[in-house]
């Protein structure tokens, strides 16, 4: 039986989870000592948490070391370590910026801070798991706290309707998730994620279990990217859940289930993966990149542009995951998640007065708050992968690494992909002429009700600085 009992390694790889578990749980008891005039003291000891876990990740490559831990149930790599600092990154920025939307939109729940640690955790579960269990666990760990997240605003009709829409969809998608482990289990006899999707490559009765599996099991990861048929859920809870947990979402929960999406390709045997999965997902992401693209040219809601924005991306990581291009889909990850942090923390500047952010509103935004608009400018050509910014490079490197496939499929893959960014060109690019050329201000650009918030200034800042300048120093080599 001592074999059986973790070793000083196993509890070395999971500290940084073991951080954010306790600091969760200890908030909770928190929350009844500290009075809302007190919360600085949450969010400040949040964010050393976060901090904290971070360093334990980062230190994670030497030790505990590359390897499979708790007898297979964790894995630390350089993949999920570099996942795992972003999310971390992308949960440090949305407790930063929080309390003033918190503040404006009367939400005085203390739990806002142990909920986002809880959603972070679950998003390092989802993709250190090495074990299908694990892995379901860590996403029901993330989903459920987002769900209580979204509907936090629960003044506004708005957010009640998003959080019932992505909670029975969202539960409606678990069940598929499990059933394809059942089937997985099925076919291999292990929850072993490695050794459940072997048999996929062979033929008889176990094969069909593990391609049937692998497909529920798929459903369920797809609708947390948002990927045509799963997207209804997105533009509704964007919208309506508060813009800095929109932000979180997108960045950390969307990230994480991509994420989840390459690890799980990385291990599909490799011989089947060039025929019947690629095809099939490959139609899914032409869909999800043409429907997000011409869904989006009709919106006028800032926040929803970006909802549809997030289905067609998440299309064009699908197509980087296909061609196997695993570094160049994780440099498109990071910018992709600074682009939304940037983005959503911007547009939760512009409604602190409870406006709604709509292409009207803010007409005329460089008369009155001119860095407001060159920020806003930079993150949506970033976004539209305009040169030089850093989402031009993502783009470009993950094009290039499709370009080098000699299949027929991947070329046209490629093409509905370039075709694509160059419609999306069409919306982004309305953010920017309404804030620049029209001399008419909007209700945004008017209002006085706007303050000047250190955070904000910070984040923002930081992150449009990053977008800009980044690519000079930050390529998908940084990461080898």
């Amino acid at each position: 039986m001592s074999n059986q009992f973790p070793s000083a390694q196993d509890f070395s790889a999971i500290l940084p989870f073991a951080i954010l578990t306790i600091g969760s749980l200890l908030f909770l008891i928190f929350q009844f000592v500290f009075h809302s005039k007190d919360r600085w003291f949450l969010r400040a000891l949040t964010l050393f948490m976060i901090l904290l876990s971070g360093y334990f990740v980062y230190q994670g490559n030497t030790s505990p070391g590359i390897g499979k831990y708790f007898h297979g149930q964790l894995k630390i790599s350089e993949l999920t370590i570099w996942l795992n600092l972003l999310y971390l990154g992308s949960a440090f920025i949305t407790v930063l910026v929080s309390p003033l939307v918190l503040k404006i939109h009367e939400v005085d729940f203390p739990e806002f801070y142990p909920l986002v640690l809880f959603a972070t955790l679950g998003m390092m579960f989802m993709t250190s798991g090495s074990d299908l269990i694990v892995i379901f666990i860590g996403l029901e760990i993330m989903s459920l706290s987002l769900y209580i997240l979204v509907g936090l605003a629960r003044n506004t009709i708005s957010a009640l309707e998003a959080t019932m829409k992505y909670f029975l969809l969202g539960a409606f998608s678990s069940g598929f998730m499990l059933m394809g482990i059942a089937f997985l289990f099925g076919g291999s006899g292990t929850t072993d994620l490695e050794i459940a999707l072997r048999p996929i490559a062979s033929s008889g009765y176990q094969a069909n279990y593990t391609m049937l599996g692998l497909s529920l099991f798929l459903v369920g990861i797809f609708f947390k990217m948002a990927l045509v048929p799963f997207h209804a859920w997105t533009p509704d809870v964007y919208e309506g859940a508060l813009t800095t947990i929109t932000g979180f979402m997108a960045s950390g929960a969307k990230v994480a289930s991509m994420g989840l999406l390459l690890i799980v390709f990385i291990q599909i045997p490799f011989g089947d993966k060039t025929a019947f999965w690629n095809l099939g997902i490959g139609l899914i992401a032409m869909a999800s990149m043409t429907f997000g693209n011409i869904a989006a040219l009709r919106q006028t809601n800032l926040k929803r542009i970006l909802a549809y924005s997030s289905i067609s991306h998440a299309g064009y990581v699908v197509a980087g995951i296909l061609v196997g291009g695993n570094i160049e889909v994780l440099y498109y990850l990071y910018i992709y998640a600074i682009m939304n942090l940037a983005g959503f923390t911007l547009i939760a500047f512009l409604e602190n007065s409870k406006l709604h952010v709509t292409l009207d509103s803010i007409s005329g935004l460089m008369t009155k708050k001119p860095w407001i608009a060159i920020a806003l400018t930079i993150v949506f050509l970033s976004l539209a992968g305009f040169p030089p910014f850093a989402g031009f490079w993502s783009k470009l490197f993950l094009f290039q690494k499709i370009a080098e496939s000699e299949q027929t499929f991947n070329i046209i893959l490629l093409v509905v992909a370039v075709m694509n960014s160059a419609i999306a060109f069409f919306y982004y690019i309305k953010v920017v002429l309404y804030s620049f050329m029209l001399k008419e201000q909007g209700s945004v650009t008017s209002s006085k009700d706007l303050e000047s918030n250190l955070s904000f200034i910070i984040v923002v800042g930081i992150l449009t600085l990053v977008i800009a300048l980044s690519w000079l120093v930050f390529h998908p080599s940084s990461f080898v």
